[in-house]
């Protein structure tokens, strides 16, 4: 009982003692020596100069020091800025330290904290100079020379643990935008020397939004800093990471791929080798990088998008910047790759990739361009193996040395019967030149191949002679290495060219977006450009033999018979031998004028109808086609991206200006014989330039002004110059009423669409000479004198006066008829639903002397142009008198 009581009093003395201690823990450090007693060992164990804002010590359950607003000095070598912050440092204190008398810390734990690497020019870390070094071994010479450093005393870190930290990057001053963030783990001596890593990070990258960066992890064994961390050994992986922040991180940029990305990898160095040794600060290591599900970011997600698997190993010399490949493999689903790569690591000036053997399947091709380019449709498949191999050197990479050969394969595309077969595929290169020789593909099975057995046991096709075979393009490629001067030539001959354009809509790639072109085609497209310079240049011809163009806002189809499209560095043109539209068979030039800077191109045209009919034309744009014909025709002249922009704006950037002739022009019943004329049209206006053409056996010269706003108007001045007016056509029996020649000028007004519109709104005045003026069935002078009607003819010699067109309608309102004894005034309508109201009135002097002359008979001709009805109104006063 009195030993328990003994006992039971040290027990008390040590709770009261412990109790006590805690108690002054807080007014411990207030003397400023505590405070500097513990930075100096924070400093000892970190090796650098350390600062505190707040101190405070916990002596149950377990002693441990707890610092508040912790900064780690930097080695002035690698510059002026922090090595390490944290928000608050707990420190646990060994008890076993404290029994032998003296103060030595344990686990170190670090909140919130902040650590800057540093890589300075010479190729060293400032992490080197943190954790101790290794233990001398018992044979090693090594004499330490000048005083010891702080971190080389016996008093070190054991074990570091820290959470929600960051891990910044600098390369001298540059800080660079890369960082790990919500860093977790420890870092723990275990053996001396030697140190065990367990890291969790994501990975950041300033002024870049990431969405998923996933996890990575990083385990491993490192040395002590006088052997630079060496030997050291660590495994890494990344896992739950988006293929679109891989590619934000790396360049800073969305380069618009989707897709999820894995890593595994090893690296070691100053390890022992069973082969040949590595230099000294080289690493090996092992890379194994997954991507899958792979797609263009404004697509969805596909069963079938593709996959990849990347296999690294090789050695990384890290002094030199070097890093070698020595085994690399690119799996694909159903294609491989094997060879090796180096690239340097120091500036990235200066790559090196080799394939020693490829294999490559259409399949695959296939599914990678299904996951970039929408609107493929899902039938298509392709059934082809690529072999060869290849060496790309340079950043950005370009070929040096490559060798491709395939036996063949086929496409198979919805709406075709028949698979297009793709003919033997051979390229390789010779004197720093690669050429790919000419490859076939047939169209509608003309080139159906007989199977025959390879060497390698798999059935190619053998197709056709060429010669037999109607339908088929044929494709060139070739590269000049030194000089860096590529070519592509496309050529084929095809008896309906729909065909192509099918097949390039079965890939998602529209060439015609609203129009159709059917018939036969052939022609050659090549393209010459520099990889270094990166100017190209385009150069095609296009024959067209019996083709039929089909345009969203046509109601006919174009017929064209004989037209040969050319592209060039000089613009691009056509020349039309044959071409039968809106009513007429049409022949001439359209080229592209030479433009200044980016502005829109303009055109320049010579064309020639033999006749032009106004029926015709309404019967190619409207009234089905009206009134939204112009914004469809539009559309399908520009890209897809531009045909949703208003129709004002597409319109305006069309300039084109030329000459167009005909044999005839008809307006309703105008026929025009060997019209001509200049047009310029731009920025919404169309103007017509000494326009001129015959008729009615005279000449007619004008000019029209067309602005195309909402509605569109019209303006439109003319001269007629000596018209037969027997041959004017407003009525089967005109010319038996009606001769002499007319001249004179006008000038007309209107807006609208369509021609009732434009008749509603028709309005005008003019100018109107008459030679030679006669009227048949009638004799108007006689008429007049005697106030009743008389047959036969009138005749004047010259008149002249003026007329206004409004309201459907033609009005004379003073023109003077110059007779052999008297002048006779004619006024009255003349509406365009071929009625007639004229008034004929005698102009005699009068004889009252300043009194208002009396009322005249007058001459009416009333009716229909074809059976006009004449009469005379003879006043009540001259009745009286003539009968008295």
């Amino acid at each position: 009982m009195s030993r328990i009581r003994t006992y039971g009093k040290w027990v008390v003395a040590v709770i009261v003692f412990l109790i006590l201690a805690q108690s002054a823990t807080p007014f411990l450090f207030r003397n400023r020596r505590m405070r500097a007693y513990v930075l100096g060992h924070l400093e000892k164990s970190f090796g650098r100069p350390v600062e505190a804002h707040g101190f405070s010590m916990d002596i149950l359950p377990f002693p441990q020091v707890a610092v508040d607003g912790v900064t780690v000095s930097e080695d002035p070598a690698f510059g002026n800025e922090y090595f390490l912050r944290a928000d608050r440092l707990t420190a646990g204190v060994r008890w076993t330290s404290l029994l032998e008398g003296h103060f030595d810390f344990g686990t170190i734990s670090l909140s919130r904290p902040s650590l800057i690497l540093v890589r300075s020019n010479q190729g060293r870390w400032n992490l080197e100079g943190w954790l101790p070094p290794a233990a001398p071994s018992a044979g090693s010479s090594r004499v330490p020379v000048g005083p010891r450093r702080s971190g080389e005393s016996a008093n070190q870190l054991r074990k570091i643990e820290f959470d929600e930290g960051r891990i910044n990057f600098k390369t001298g001053e540059e800080k660079r935008p890369f960082a790990f963030t919500e860093v977790s783990g420890s870092v723990e001596q275990i053996a001396p020397g030697r140190w065990q890593l367990r890291l969790e990070a994501q990975p950041w990258r300033s002024g870049v939004a990431l969405q998923s960066t996933g996890t990575l992890q990083v385990r491993g064994e490192v040395a002590g800093t006088s052997t630079r961390l060496q030997p050291a050994e660590l495994q890494v992986r990344w896992t739950d990471v988006s293929l679109a922040d891989i590619f934000r991180m790396i360049t800073g940029n969305d380069i618009g791929v989707r897709g999820e990305c894995a890593l595994d990898g090893s690296a070691s160095i100053g390890k022992p080798e069973s082969g040949s040794p590595l230099k000294p600060g080289s690493w090996k290591f092992a890379i194994h990088a997954r991507a899958s599900r792979i797609h263009r970011w404004d697509l969805i997600e596909r069963g079938d998008n593709p996959s990849a698997s990347l296999i690294l190993n090789g050695v990384w010399d890290a002094p030199q910047g070097v890093a070698l490949a020595e085994a690399a493999t690119l799996d694909l689903p159903h294609s491989h790759f094997a060879g090796s790569a180096a690239l340097q690591t120091a500036v990235m000036s200066e790559w090196n990739i080799r394939v020693q053997n490829a294999g490559v399947s259409a399949q695959d091709i296939l599914a990678w361009y299904r996951a970039f380019q929408p609107d493929v449709a899902e039938s298509v498949s392709a059934t082809q193996f690529f072999t060869g191999r290849f060496a790309l050197r340079g950043r950005p990479l370009l070929w040096q040395d490559a060798e491709l050969s395939s036996a063949g394969g086929e496409l198979r595309l919805p709406g075709f019967a028949s698979p297009i077969r793709i003919g033997p595929v051979q390229g390789s290169t010779s004197k720093e030149r690669f050429q790919l020789l000419p490859v076939h593909l047939f169209f509608d099975g003309a080139a159906k191949p007989s199977p025959s057995t390879s060497k390698a046991g798999r059935n190619r096709p053998q197709p056709q002679d060429a010669a037999s075979v109607q339908d088929q393009l044929e494709f060139r490629l070739f590269e000049d290495f030194m000089s860096h001067h590529r070519s592509f030539a496309l050529s084929g001959k095809m008896s309906d060219v729909a065909s192509v354009f099918k097949a390039a809509s079965a890939f998602g790639r529209t060439l015609n977006h609203g129009w159709e072109l059917s018939g036969g085609a052939s022609g050659e497209v090549d393209r010459a450009w520099n990889a270094e310079t990166r100017n190209a240049q385009w150069n095609a011809t296009l024959n067209l033999s019996k083709a039929q163009l089909q345009a969203a806002g046509l109601n006919l189809p174009l017929q064209l018979q004989d037209v040969r499209a050319v592209w060039n560095a000089n613009g691009r043109g056509a020349t039309v031998a044959r071409a039968d539209a809106f009513g007429a068979a049409w022949s001439g030039t359209i080229d592209e004028l030479p433009a200044s800077g980016d502005a829109a191109p303009q055109w320049g045209f010579h064309l020639h109808a033999d006749h032009l009919d106004a029926k015709e034309l309404d019967l190619w744009f409207g009234p089905r086609a009206r009134p939204n014909w112009l914004q469809r025709l539009l559309a399908s002249l520009l890209s897809k991206s531009e045909s949703a922009a208003k129709p004002s704006e597409l319109l305006r950037r069309i300039s084109a200006e030329g000459d167009l002739t005909a044999e005839t022009l008809t307006v309703e019943k105008v026929k025009l014989v060997h019209p001509r004329a200049h047009l310029v049209f731009r920025d919404l206006h169309l103007e017509v330039k000494e326009a001129d053409a015959g008729w009615a056996g005279g000449t007619v010269h004008g000019n029209l002004n067309a602005v195309f706003s909402v509605p569109p108007q019209y303006e439109i001045s003319a001269a007629i110059d000596r018209a037969n007016l027997a041959d004017f056509p407003w009525s089967p029996h005109w010319a038996d009423r009606w001769g002499g020649a007319a001249s004179g000028t006008f000038r007309l007004t209107t807006s609208g669409v369509g021609r009732d519109a434009l008749l509603g709104q028709l309005a005008g005045t003019g100018e109107l000479h008459l030679q030679s003026l006669a009227l048949h069935g009638w004799d108007v002078p006689a008429s007049l004198d005697s106030g009743t009607l008389r047959t036969g003819a009138s005749r004047w010699p010259s008149g002249a006066g003026s007329f206004t067109i409004q309201d459907r309608a033609v009005q004379f309102n003073a023109l003077q008829l110059q007779g052999p004894r008297e002048t006779v005034n004619l006024s009255g309508t003349f509406n365009f639903s071929q009625n007639l109201d004229l008034s004929f009135t005698a102009a005699s002097p009068s004889k009252h002397g300043g009194k208002a002359s009396p009322p005249e008979p007058r001459f009416q001709l009333r009716g229909s142009l074809q059976t006009p009805v004449a009469s005379v109104q003879t006043p009540p006063s001259v009745q009286a008198k003539k009968q008295e």
